[in-house]
């Protein structure tokens, strides 16, 4: 199968970005859009939406992203893209599987004000002009910094990181999904965490590893707040540990960024990582694709 190419689109609001879509589409064969507003409008009939909601969105479009090029279809993605940020995030999670270059659609301020007004005249979707003037600015930044030049597809590599062999040998293990079943509690409320059901043959891997001599790392997504309820679920189950390690309460960024942060701040200098076991695919693929470190994954995650 032919290696497929995703297309980012970049420009501020107005700057033509959808009508350039609609036309490839019709010139172009193998090709098929993901609109992050067409999601959007779609759901909530509305582009101004509140953090959880745009992290779904952010769901809806990473889903038919993967889906379309697992497929061998290339993929235009429309959206604003000023920030190098989000073009990186594309970067990293799609590079393995397809070449992504980009379009930047860069038009004068006056003229994007004025498209946006005439589309508040004939759709009623108003634009408010310190948000075209945002999009602009970010946009002049974004090409006096970002490298546009294609990005050839680079296909994963299972290389490991090496460590340094006389650091205490150590088992990285998460909590919610993997050591502990959450039976229908809400993941975001650990309160009652000393309820969920033990997933016993990942704790007995954690046992065994224990008698043999191994550092036993707690690494888990749950705010340091539930603390006192995790410890009583571990105690309930003699678990043995040797470090507890949890995300700072009010921090509200994804697992696999905390856990990211996590491993460099407490052990990449302490201990020499055997292997890592954790269920999330997102968190997966960070121990695997950029922590470079060997994670067995216990059961299916994809959320």
């Amino acid at each position: 199968m032919k290696t497929p190419e995703i297309k980012i689109l970049i420009g501020a609001t107005g700057a033509g970005k959808s009508t350039f879509a609609e036309y490839w589409l019709r010139t172009e064969p193998n090709w098929m859009r993901v609109s992050r507003d067409d999601f959007r409008m779609m759901n909530f009939s509305n582009t101004n939406l509140a953090p959880e909601d745009e992290s779904k969105i952010t769901e809806m479009v990473d889903g038919s992203i993967t889906a379309l090029i697992n497929k061998g279809v290339n993929v235009l993605v429309d959206a604003t893209h000023c920030r190098a940020e989000y073009i990186n995030t594309y970067i990293d999670k799609y590079i393995e599987k397809a070449h992504i270059s980009f379009k930047v659609f860069d038009v004068e301020l006056d003229e994007l004000k004025k498209r946006c007004k005439k589309r508040f005249e004939e759709t009623g979707r108003f634009i408010p002009e310190k948000v075209i003037e945002k999009y602009f600015k970010e946009l002049q930044f974004l090409k006096s910094n970002f490298d546009f030049s294609t990005r050839k597809r680079q296909p994963l590599d299972n290389i490991l990181i090496a460590q340094n062999e006389a650091l205490p040998k150590a088992i990285i293990c998460d909590l919610d999904g993997t050591l502990a079943l959450m039976n229908g509690r809400n993941p975001f409320d650990a309160s009652k965490c000393d309820e969920d059901l033990l997933n016993v043959p990942v704790a007995n891997v954690l046992k065994n590893y224990h008698q043999l001599g191994y550092k036993i790392l707690l690494v888990s997504g749950r705010e340091d707040k539930f603390q006192a309820p995790t410890l009583r679920f571990l105690e309930k189950h003699q678990i043995p540990f040797d470090e507890l390690l949890m995300r700072k309460t009010k921090d509200s960024r994804k697992d696999s960024i905390i856990k990211k942060e996590i491993y460099k701040e407490h052990i990449v200098e302490n201990y020499f990582v055997e292997f890592v076991l954790d269920d999330r695919n997102q968190v997966v693929d960070t121990w695997r694709k950029e922590l470079h470190l060997p994670c067995f994954q216990v059961f299916y995650g994809d959320f």
